[in-house]
């Protein structure tokens, strides 16, 4: 179900606002789970003409890509962006069918530029217009497509993504989560994080662990023995110790050592 958004001022009542009635902007997207990067293309869905749509797609979890339920994901991306409607679609042929169908005969349709998917959703949408079939049958004046470049390895909003954000909760990180939480699902971060730590298996580190170490700005304390923590009930010791050598390649391996046997000592402190 599509839930529209409030209108906060009316719209005026000239020829463009026909044009308003009558076009529709959306995207598509897995969003699992919804992050501050897809807020960019939430932005400029609702800079585009019309009325602004946001489609996830509706299909069962299946690890590790995709952990949340259809149902989780509508309800996180509606706690994270406001001012769109927001509803879920099996494919993008779907959602086009539903917008004709819900009256709107121009439609634009914004999708990320990805080198490796040469084959762009915007040409099926093309392609199967005016074509009819079972699950869709639609007949638009006009698709026009916005596309948008992105930057995975960017360190601000444009990089961020679902993946990164499952990252964080794989490496036990409840502060790099949030930061790629939309300001707006920022009271709800805490609860997603442990609903996917749940669902991905990963064992969340004890409240309070990090109080026996004493923090004095030496790495050892600050990065090395924390990152060992997070990790080794998940890796084992000789995995974890590993992952903190490629982590950081700075480090000394009698320092590796070091940090793996004092996180285990304190591991065993708190019992």
């Amino acid at each position: 179900m599509i839930r529209r958004p409030p209108r906060s001022t009316p719209k005026p009542s000239s020829a463009a606002s026909d044009v308003y009635k009558r076009q529709a902007s959306f995207a598509l997207g897995r969003l699992n789970p919804a992050t501050i990067g897809h807020e960019l293309l939430v932005d400029a869905i609702k800079k585009e003409e019309g009325d602004s749509f946001l489609f996830l797609t509706d299909r069962a979890p299946k690890l590790p890509k995709d952990p949340l339920t259809s149902q989780d994901k509508l309800d996180w991306a509606r706690k994270s962006f406001n001012g769109i409607s927001i509803g879920l679609a099996k494919t993008v042929l779907i959602a086009a069918d539903r917008l004709y169908k819900m009256g709107y005969k121009d439609i634009v349709y914004l999708e990320g530029i990805d080198p490796e998917k040469p084959f762009p959703l915007s040409k099926l949408i093309k392609d199967y217009n005016g074509v009819p079939k079972e699950l869709h049958d639609y007949n638009f004046n006009s698709i026009r497509v916005v596309q948008l470049p992105r930057d995975a390895s960017a360190a601000d909003a444009s990089g961020m993504s679902g993946t990164k954000m499952r990252e964080y909760v794989q490496n036990n990180d409840i502060e790099g989560f949030k930061t790629g939480v939309t300001q707006s699902a920022q009271p709800y971060a805490k609860e997603m994080f442990k609903k996917l730590q749940g669902i991905m298996g990963v064992d969340p580190v004890e409240e309070g662990i990090f109080d026996l170490i004493s923090f004095s700005g030496d790495e050892m304390e600050e990065k090395y023995i924390p990152f060992v923590i997070k990790n080794i009930r998940r890796y084992g010791d000789k995995r974890t110790k590993a992952l903190l050598m490629k982590k950081f390649p700075d480090i000394k391996p009698v320092d590796a050592n070091r940090a793996v046997k004092q996180a285990l000592d304190i591991i065993a402190k708190r019992g």
